[in-house]
């Protein structure tokens, strides 16, 4: 189950939009039923973790310019790349969430 996410999730960052990371997750939420918080916690780490594994390496191939221009400057109160990996948990989490109740 772990590895549908996972490898549904890089297939679809790789070649369709942004929010084809929720796309994926809600549909392992409709095919893998499990309790609530199961889903919710899967989808909030898995997601976290894909969203931030991504940004950090397209951050990379740019030598992390935008990054230090953030954090020299003062831009965000937060680090760019824990804030992408919140912004990606909430992401995954709401694609679990609903493929859940659609489940259900």
């Amino acid at each position: 189950m772990v590895f549908f996410y996972i490898i549904g999730s890089t297939l679809a960052i790789g070649y369709l939009p942004w929010w084809s990371l929720g796309v994926v997750f809600a549909f392992g939420g409709l095919l893998f039923v499990k309790p609530l918080w199961q889903e919710l916690l899967l989808g909030l780490l898995l997601g976290a973790a894909l969203w931030a594994g991504t940004s950090f390496i397209i951050s990379a191939q740019n030598q992390h310019m935008l990054y230090h221009r953030f954090v020299e400057g003062k831009i965000l109160p937060l680090n760019p790349l824990l804030l992408t990996a919140i912004l990606g948990g909430f992401h995954g989490l709401l694609g679990s969430l609903f493929g859940y109740m659609l489940g259900k």
